[in-house]
């Protein structure tokens, strides 16, 4: 089967992803965060104080230059503008990701620290306020492209973030369309990763459909001005480290303060493994940590490497993308383990044919 040609990943500044909060105003079914974390357990906020020791040590240790707000939603920390005053302080630029619904709020503190900011990411779940809201809430559509125009017309890059599950896969030349048109600098698709088995057979696209899109993503790169690409879980059988946390040149540090793998592993919602966690920083040095997650990441190559060399004439859709792989041998999806009582179950996978 021909794949799509994308060209080898582009690993990026050496940075930080730090997980701000672990809640979130919204409540998008598909969302990577455990549940309970998000809407169940009390806020926690990243304190300003370990946020300090933590990218200082990054920075002399392993040379960040970047750090990237997740969450839960980034921009609920009640000292945002602070996180961002430390961040600028330390010659460090910023990016996060948000839904936008808070994003007029904390306007007046992104002009404060403009020139720390490398660019926003925006949430969109559909090219009109119809789609984007069935997922996202009456209203959100507006404040999105509220915060879209407020970023174009105060010059701020902004680059605009898309899942592609089943509803939105035959609308991919729809989202690029309103993105370049709302003035996004890029725009960045990403596979939805499944968070339970219900997810997986109704919102994931089989190995085919997945083909088609990544096809289909690589025309529109061809076609617009506005950069458009596609996150790292797509069809990749090339042994060399398919991402930046594989690669050593991210890591995420969630928001207890501990140092993991990469932001989507990160609090995966049922996952039932944490074996992405390399250490608490509330507790153990930077250096000592990522030495760490060194030897995770060089396990993940390791093993993804022996799956690789085994294919032949067929592989499984949790082999050749490459986050599927990881969230697979890290037990974030605990469903797809079968036993004898649950075989009936059990989801068969699509599987390719001969590359």
């Amino acid at each position: 089967m021909l794949q799509p040609d994308f060209e080898s990943p582009d690993y990026g500044p050496r940075r930080l992803s730090v997980e701000l909060t672990n809640i979130c105003n919204l409540h998008c079914s598909y969302c990577v965060r455990d549940e309970d974390a998000l809407y169940h357990t009390p806020a926690n906020f990243f304190s300003p104080e370990l946020f300090e020791s933590i990218v200082g040590q990054a920075r002399e240790a392993i040379g960040i230059t970047h750090v990237n707000f997740t969450g839960g939603e980034p921009t609920l920390h009640p000292q945002f503008d602070k996180i961002l005053e430390i961040a600028e302080s330390h010659h460090l630029k910023v990016s996060f990701v948000t839904n936008g619904w808070n994003f007029e709020k904390i306007w007046p503190k992104l002009l404060t620290h403009r020139s720390a900011i490398a660019h926003v990411a925006f949430s969109l779940d559909g090219p009109t306020r119809e789609k984007h809201d069935e997922w996202r809430g009456d209203g959100s559509f507006i404040r999105l492209v509220r915060a879209f125009s407020r970023c174009f017309a105060g010059d701020l890059p902004f680059m605009v973030k898309v899942v592609i599950r089943r509803d939105t896969f035959p609308q991919l030349e729809q989202l690029a369309l309103f993105a370049a048109r709302m003035g996004a600098a890029a725009l960045h698709f990403a596979h939805v990763t499944p968070t339970s088995a219900d997810i997986e057979n109704t919102s994931a696209l089989n190995l085919d459909e997945r083909t088609q899109a990544e096809r289909e993503i690589a025309a529109l790169a061809r076609i617009f001005k506005m950069k458009i690409g596609i996150d790292v879980g797509y069809y990749n059988i090339d042994e060399s480290p398919p991402c930046s946390a594989l690669a050593g040149v991210s890591a995420n540090v969630d928001y207890r303060g501990r140092l993991s793998l990469c932001c989507n592993l990160s609090g995966y919602r049922s996952g039932v493994g944490e074996d992405d966690v390399a250490a608490d920083l509330n507790k153990h040095d930077f250096t000592n940590a990522h030495v760490l997650l060194s030897k995770i990441a060089a396990d993940k190559l390791a093993e993804r490497a022996r799956r690789l060399h085994d294919i032949t004439s067929n592989a499984d859709l949790y082999t050749v993308s490459p986050c599927l792989f990881c969230l697979d041998t890290s037990g974030k999806l605990p469903w797809r383990r079968s036993t004898a009582a649950d075989a009936a179950t059990a989801r068969v996978l699509p599987v390719l044919g001969a590359v």
